[in-house]
């Protein structure tokens, strides 16, 4: 991977005016499993939205895209908290997610480059524009 490079368009994230940090990942979709991961994204459990929001996540999107016969999740987050690490860490320890993780990890496929313990590939942000 070439080295990060930072830019009017392409600020390190100190150097953000809102402190809002973004986040992007990837992971294979099961195509096998595709209609209910749709299902179950239709209808996200209350308890999964309300532990999102808890944990400072707001304008979180999944995206899919098919390319060269497979199809891949693209995910976009803000967290506009403070403590990225501590809120993050809530989420392995509620039930109701954990119960989540259960239906929606076996529709994905980790893809090469995936750290051990990770369900998605992180991403880098190139561009940025509020």
């Amino acid at each position: 991977m070439s080295e990060a490079i930072y830019g009017s368009t392409n600020p390190k994230e100190s150097l953000d005016k809102d402190s809002v940090q973004r986040f992007g990942s990837m992971v294979e979709l099961d195509l096998e499993k595709e209609a209910y991961y749709r299902e179950l994204h239709a209808n996200v459990w209350e308890g999964v939205q309300a532990k999102i929001h808890e944990c400072n996540i707001r304008n979180y999107n999944i995206f899919v895209a098919p390319i060269n016969g497979k199809k891949y999740l693209f995910s976009f987050f803000e967290y506009v908290g403070t403590d990225l690490e501590a809120d993050m860490g809530k989420f392995p320890q509620d039930e109701e997610t954990l119960r989540w993780w259960k239906e929606t990890d076996p529709c994905q496929k980790r893809v090469e480059g995936t750290p051990d313990g990770e369900q998605w590939l992180g991403l880098e942000r190139v561009f940025y524009q509020a």
